[in-house]
């Protein structure tokens, strides 16, 4: 270490937790975490590549390998909805470190921690062959035997019988594929929402985060309604946070309460949880209003706490009416913005890969296994479904 500080400032300055600092002096200053804890920042990470002399390495890459072994590919992170440019380095098949890619629009130089060391999963958990369930057991197979089982269980099952769910991971041709086999088969139960969140998808605007995460340093009030930008999305949480150290940027949150050691980091004015307060923001009855009033280019931001509600329909409609009576909508300027946390989400609401006419969705479909009503449901990338009620299910 050579007390260059750029951590420190890091720390401080980009991600918010100030938990880094200086003890001793001279020849006995050392850098260290406060209380000798570790950091509490999701983009701490970003340390090794900020450390001059290697001071601070990623010790699952630490001695793995060199750079000039490694074959350099460009990429797009799917560890949120983002869409951060990253560089995966990768000798052979194993992906060995990922490192961000510039792009000032997006990510900047930053990534977040889930991105940079979630590819050690790869190495140990990576499925590489198909499975097929024999006498209530999971047998390898090859792909050969994989399709043979799947054309075999597909014949003579009517299409209202069948229903598809896309994941969070999924890329844009897989979905696309699923849905012309979905449709040539007769089905319209597809859906590419596996939290069940609802979302309109009259115009792309309904659904796309509208101001761009650069667009966020030109805005000068903000309020968050059911979303948590520092997990979901760290690195539009940063931007948040860069453009709150300018001043004048008044935040509101309205939702969940953060526990008190997951907090945001930087300040803003906590609304409670109580939905109705929305309609006092649309009124001009509720204080936070005045700021939204004065700002020049307010904006919005819905999160999937927001999406996923049994009043969601109405809260995306009273946040619509705020974006028009404080003017977050003009030719100049869109605050209006959903937050996803999938990878996917926008892509598959882009193809419409959403339930056709008498078309089921997550819950209904999950539904209609339980009751026998669905013979066959295909989940493509979709891991996080309960399977509980569904013997009689056949999944692919």
């Amino acid at each position: 270490c050579i007390h260059c500080t750029r951590c420190i400032r890091f720390a401080s300055d980009i991600a918010g937790v100030p938990e880094l600092g200086t003890l001793g002096r001279g020849e006995d200053m050392q850098i260290v975490s406060y209380l000798d804890q570790v950091l509490t920042s999701e983009l701490s990470g970003n340390l090794i590549d900020l450390c001059p002399v290697g001071a601070l390495t990623s010790k699952p890459y630490a001695f793995k390998g060199r750079p000039w072994d490694l074959t350099k590919t460009e990429s797009i992170d799917v560890m949120d909805a983002v869409g951060s440019n990253i560089r995966v380095d990768s000798h052979g098949a194993k992906v060995m470190r990922i490192l961000p890619s510039l792009r000032d629009d997006i990510n900047e130089t930053w990534i977040s921690d889930k991105t940079r060391f979630a590819c050690d999963g790869l190495v140990i958990q990576r499925l590489d062959q198909p499975y097929v369930r024999v006498d209530n057991k999971l047998q390898p197979a090859t792909w050969d035997e994989a399709f043979q089982a799947i054309a075999k269980r597909l014949q003579n099952i009517p299409g209202e019988r069948m229903g598809a769910i896309a994941g969070d991971l999924i890329d844009v041709e897989a979905m696309v594929a699923l849905k012309d086999l979905w449709t040539a088969l007769g089905s319209s139960h597809i859906d590419c929402r596996q939290d069940g969140a609802f979302l309109s998808t009259v115009t792309r605007a309904h659904y796309l985060f509208n101001t761009t995460i650069a667009g966020i340093e030109d805005a000068d009030a903000c309020l968050i309604v059911g979303a948590s930008p520092r997990y979901d999305a760290p690195l539009i949480n940063a931007r948040l946070r860069k453009r709150f150290l300018k001043s004048n940027f008044p935040v509101a949150y309205l939702g969940a309460a953060f526990p008190l050691h997951q907090d945001l980091t930087y300040s803003y004015e906590y609304l409670g949880d109580n939905p109705k307060v929305m309609e006092q923001i649309l009124d001009g009855s509720h204080p936070f209003a005045q700021s939204l009033v004065h700002a020049k280019n307010p904006m919005i931001i819905l999160g999937c706490q927001a999406l996923i509600r049994e009043d969601s329909p109405r809260l995306l409609e009273v946040a619509g009416k705020i974006a028009e009576t404080f003017g977050m909508i003009r030719e100049d300027w869109n605050g209006f913005n959903i937050l996803h946390n999938a990878a996917s989400r926008v892509g598959g609401l882009d193809i419409g890969f959403l339930p056709g006419p008498k078309g089921f969705n997550v819950q209904e479909m999950r539904a209609a296994c339980a009751k026998n009503q669905i013979e066959v449901l295909y989940l493509l990338g979709a891991d996080e479904i309960s399977f509980e009620g569904l013997d009689n299910t056949f999944s692919i």
